[in-house]
């Protein structure tokens, strides 16, 4: 039946390999990002008072790097775009790579309006607010208020929001250089900005002294004020702090192998891109996170997140203390320079994930169109930009649907599913692919360190998961932060994914073999490049 057919919907992908290893270090430190990855976490520490920081980033730091190595060690092995939707289905079989490749797009569609929603009042708001104090300009801070949580669903929240989708999508679209050249000049602008962030915390001779003076000349309170006392030191607390700087930090340590048919050099390219990105990463989080802890304040940083800085009657900074930015630059407002730098900076990184977070999905739209299981036009590479476009236009148009319904129609995902869903059906099954490739010497590999890898990436890809759920149902302030949502429809995305994604798969199996393709022979194979 398939002799008269082609295997795939053509013999060439089409894409160029112009990504550079430069640009895959950029990828993945993008797409770890180690200030906003480690700012998100750590607004779970309000509930675990008695876990040290650093200890927890340091432990998590060596916990997944297997997870890193292992992401090089599959991209060596089949270079193609999309990475685990071509490893799962090539190993595993047809019905779970589709399973994450739906995951995948269901999970990047629903969260890039998410990002681009925290971008504006985690970023944007104490940005403009710190840059209405240094330069003395009040229109600044009245201005930044539109970018709070409170106003979310107001015209200008929104259209922000739409802005920020739309710049993701646009870069998306560009020819595979200039879209890895604008991630790497972004990139270097926050890796500029987060090296200004760490120096500048530990030159700081006294945080609170800083603190005090910038806070009293608006008449607010005082650091010792708003700083509450810490529980007793516990490894418990400590490794549930952990998990979470592991599920919203480390976890995302493969972006360059979901473009690895656009990659130069595969292998040299990828081992800068995902080993050495996440030293990297690693490094810088864990010195931003001892900056917290012992200049910032664990107890400061604990209360005002939740409380904030200013007096009963309203007066204190005019900075919202949502996230690592309106910290690190409390000592430096009266320097325009730092604080340029430091906003700048800050602002690439929500854009950056919201780039990485429409191209990814893009790819993986891209390869399942490639191997007959979405509509062909989606595969179809643009002659002058040399991208697949449709696959980002639709990606495009999946993001705008659901940032209306998440800021209008109340559509809310807990913390834990996007989580638990790429573990589940994305990290873990590629883990499960490298052993049984090194079993089974499939492709010929002959690498029986996968097996070792694997098996240590699964252990703790499901400790991280595991710690989460447990403590979070023995601890009523930490589980209502991490089963937050719709309960029902929680459980209901969690489950409904793969059976949604299995009765597709079975619906498109039968249309294609009434086309006379069987799809089954096609998984049998590598996508040509």
């Amino acid at each position: 039946m398939q002799s008269d057919k082609k295997l795939f919907v053509r013999e060439s992908s089409g894409l160029i390999r112009d990504i550079s290893a430069k640009d895959a270090f950029s990828m993945n430190f993008a797409y770890l990002g180690p200030a906003a990855g480690v700012a998100y976490p750590l607004g779970f520490a309000v509930a675990l008072l008695g876990s040290n920081w650093v200890l927890a980033i340091v432990l998590g730091s060596i916990l997944m790097f297997p997870v890193a190595l292992l992401y090089y060690k599959l991209a060596s092995i089949m270079p193609r775009s999309a990475g685990d939707y071509i490893y799962i289905s090539r190993v595993l079989g047809p019905r779970m790579g589709f399973i994450q490749a739906i995951s995948n797009i269901f999970v990047f569609g629903s969260g890039v309006p998410l990002l681009a929603q925290l971008e504006l009042p985690l970023v944007l708001q104490p940005s403009l607010e710190a840059l209405g104090v240094t330069f003395h300009d009040p229109s600044l801070i009245s201005f930044a208020n539109n970018f709070s949580f409170s106003n979310e669903t107001s015209p200008i929240f929104f259209g922000f929001t739409l802005l920020i989708i739309g710049i993701a999508a646009l870069v998306s679209a560009l020819r595979t250089k200039y879209f890895a050249l604008t991630i790497t000049v972004l990139t270097f602008l926050q890796i500029i900005g987060t090296i200004v962030m760490i120096i500048g915390i530990f030159l700081v001779p006294n945080y609170a002294s800083a603190f005090n003076s910038v806070s009293l000349s608006y008449g607010g309170p005082t650091y010792s004020s708003l700083t509450q006392s810490l529980a007793p030191f516990s490894i418990l607390q400590t490794l549930v702090l952990m998990a979470a700087i592991n599920s919203f930090l480390f976890l995302y340590n493969n972006a360059p192998t979901f473009f690895g048919g656009e990659v130069k050099r595969g292998r040299n390219t990828m081992f800068i891109g995902l080993v050495v990105s996440y030293i990297a990463t690693a490094v810088m989080s864990i010195l931003l996170v001892a900056g917290l802890q012992y200049k910032v304040g664990i107890g400061f940083y604990d209360y005002t997140t939740v409380n904030g800085w200013l007096s009963s009657n309203g007066n204190g900074i005019p900075i919202a203390p949502n996230s690592l930015i309106a910290y690190l630059v409390i000592p430096f407002l009266n320097n325009p320079a730092i604080v340029l730098i430091m906003v700048l900076s800050a602002i690439t990184w929500y854009l950056l994930y919201a780039i990485l977070n429409v191209a990814i999905p893009s790819r993986t739209l891209f390869a399942l169109s490639f191997d007959w299981m979405a509509p062909t036009f989606l595969s179809k590479i643009n002659d002058k930009l040399k991208s697949p476009v449709y696959a980002v236009l639709l990606i495009f148009g999946i993001n705008v649907v659901f940032d209306v319904l998440e800021i209008y129609l109340g559509f809310t995902e807990g913390v834990l599913v996007d989580i638990v869903i790429f573990m589940i059906y994305q990290y873990v099954p590629a883990a499960i692919a490298a052993i049984v490739m090194a079993i089974k010497k499939m492709y010929g590999v002959n690498d029986n360190s996968l097996i070792i890898i694997g098996g240590i990436s699964i252990f703790s890809l499901l400790l991280s998961a595991s710690l989460l759920i447990a403590y979070g149902l023995i601890n009523s302030s930490f589980g209502s932060m991490i089963f937050s949502g719709n309960t029902i429809l929680n459980l209901g995305l969690i489950v409904g994914v793969p059976l949604v994604a299995l009765g597709l798969f079975e619906g498109i199996k039968y249309y294609r073999l009434k086309q006379g393709i069987d799809i089954t022979m096609t998984f049998k194979e590598i996508p040509p490049e």
